[in-house]
């Protein structure tokens, strides 16, 4: 009676705090922010090794038990731990990507089913060239053993402790940052449309609160672009401190200029000599606390501030645009729709990244969304309806340009981009070589597992295409199952290696479709360069295709060149 008892408080101690040891994380399904398969460990002297940390018992580590690990700020290194199940009896790679870009120092060791230890180091303090895959998140790729695998990483970093962790197929995290660069592309055009329209009309009408809205709008871009890692890929790669400390820079630089811009705006000089006084007084302030605590405080303490300064800010200009309407300041209406919106959304963001609030997308990214409303609020109607206007058309225009399938550009963009190339091949007598492949039996594949089959190898050959050609390089799908290669400033030797790297990946693609259907293809290609006697560009596109006729004469799965 006494074991039953037991049993059934230790099943109800079960249900209510779930498992403290979670399930192998699958990788035959991309894992996406995978914090409830995680257990969190933390070092408060942010200095153990892994083989300590190895050592301690299950009972030092906790379920985190959320989808997103988030702390307010600390100098503590938080262990996390977890194990991965590959099903497959090959390795599969996948990628590890950490969200958000600022993460100062991210250490990985995987441990395979074998005992076989890799390690992987990365992070904002690292050069951005470390990383695996060119983006501005943080990623590592490895190739899991078969079997279950067991990976632990160290995270430190001196800016908000936020770890989103996903793992997932290369092709499946370029997907989402399809969307992700649509979103990226609206905000950043919205923003740089009132930006842009906000100077002309200073160079017009010389109203001097046109050019602090323009700083402080340009604020905003130095800001995001710095702590979502924008400006680490593109233009500080080299350069981590640096990026660090613009990191925290644009912060400051943002509040300045929000402050700059409300003055003026309310002309608080003319009508609230006192509060114009007090705002100057704490713009010197924030400037003083900046340059101190850059000086003799440290990076941690000095991006901490920032972020604090922002929702002191934020509630202080709130407060001063509500008493200045209601003192009679008709303008003031406006600017409580429009900056208060995007300062609001400030004061939201710093929340979230300072763990007073759970960890959304929508919060992490308010700031973003508060930033286009207000700039559509305090710039005229037209110029918002030109823009969505021009956005739509952007977006149309890509659609029309792009196979729904593959992702790849279609028949149109083919005749479009093959009549500019031809002409600069006229203008400048370079090299352009032409690649032509379809995949062997693909009717057979269709008819054997169906058309979903079809599209599934259709999307697996586009993703591979995408992976190895260069940015100035074209990739169309010419329709069914015919690719073609457009590569400038390439001659038929190295277009034929190209060819061969693509051809092999496609042999050694392992697919399964959503059926669960295990197959694998292969392909046929055919390859032709420019010469002197061809007047147009479709005769580059004949030959290639006499030379992929060669190559599924002699047996298909091979490379051919028509010299």
């Amino acid at each position: 009676m006494q074991k039953i008892i037991i049993s059934l408080l230790l099943f109800c101690f079960s249900l209510l705090y779930g498992n403290v040891h979670p399930k192998a994380i699958d990788l035959s399904v991309s894992n996406y922010t995978i914090g409830q398969s995680l257990l969190e460990y933390e070092d408060t002297t942010a200095t153990m090794t892994l083989s300590k940390v190895r050592q301690l018992s299950s009972d030092n580590f906790k379920l985190l038990n959320k989808a997103v690990a988030s702390h307010p700020f600390t100098h503590s290194a938080f262990w996390y731990q977890f194990k991965v199940v590959n099903k497959e009896n090959s390795a599969l790679s996948r990628l590890m990507v950490f969200e958000p870009a600022w993460l100062d120092s991210v250490n990985i060791t995987v441990i395979s089913p074998k005992g076989q230890l890799q390690t992987y180091q990365g992070g904002n303090i690292y050069p951005y060239s470390q990383r695996e895959l060119d983006h501005y998140l943080i990623n590592f790729k490895h190739d899991f053993e078969p079997g279950i695998s067991t990976v632990y990483i160290q995270v430190k970093t001196r800016d908000p402790f936020i770890v989103s962790l996903s793992i997932l197929e290369e092709s499946a995290f370029l997907t989402t940052q399809v969307e992700e660069s649509l979103y990226t592309g609206l905000i950043y055009g919205g923003i740089a449309a009132m930006l842009f329209y906000n100077l002309f009309l200073f160079f017009g009408i010389k109203q001097r609160f046109y050019l602090y809205y323009v700083l402080f709008l340009g604020a905003f871009f130095v800001m995001n672009a710095s702590y979502n890692g924008y400006t680490f890929m593109y233009f500080l790669s080299d350069q981590p401190t640096v990026q660090n400390w613009l990191q925290a820079a644009g912060i400051y630089l943002f509040v300045i200029t929000a402050l700059l811009f409300s003055s003026s705006f309310l002309d608080l000089e003319k009508y609230h000599k006192r509060l114009y006084k007090i705002t100057a007084y704490l713009i010197f302030l924030i400037i003083t606390i900046a340059v101190l605590t850059a000086l003799f405080g440290g990076y941690h303490y000095h991006v901490m501030l920032s972020i604090i300064m922002v929702m002191f800010v934020s509630i202080y200009i709130f407060v001063m645009s509500l008493y200045s309407w209601l003192d009679g300041n008709r303008s003031a209406r406006f600017f409580l729709l429009g900056v208060a919106s995007g300062l609001i959304g400030a004061i939201i963001t710093a929340l979230t990244v300072l763990s007073f609030i759970p960890f959304s997308y929508m919060t992490y990214k308010a700031n973003d969304f508060g930033m286009l409303i207000d700039a559509v609020l305090l710039s005229i109607a037209l110029a918002d309806r030109v823009k969505i206007s021009l956005e739509k058309t952007r977006i149309v225009e890509k659609e029309s340009r792009t196979d729904v399938i593959t992702g790849l550009l279609n028949r149109r963009a083919y005749s479009e981009m093959s009549f500019i190339e031809y002409q600069r091949l006229l203008r400048h007598q370079r090299a352009l070589s032409v690649i032509i492949f379809d995949v062997d039996h693909f009717k057979r594949v269709n008819d054997t597992y169906g058309h979903d089959a079809g599209d599934y190898i259709l999307k697996s050959v586009g993703s591979i295409v995408r992976g190895v050609i260069r940015e100035y390089d074209y990739a169309f799908r010419m329709g069914g199952d015919e690719f073609l290669l457009l590569l400038p400033e390439t001659n038929e030797k190295q277009a034929s290696l190209l060819a061969e790297r693509i051809r092999l990946r496609i042999e050694n693609k392992k697919l399964v479709d959503e059926h669960n259907n295990k197959f694998s293809v292969t392909a046929s290609f055919g390859i032709s360069q420019n010469r002197k006697i061809d007047t147009s560009i479709e005769n580059i596109v004949k030959r290639a295709d006499k030379a992929l006729y060669k190559a599924k004469e002699r047996g298909r799965n091979k490379v051919e060149i028509m010299v």
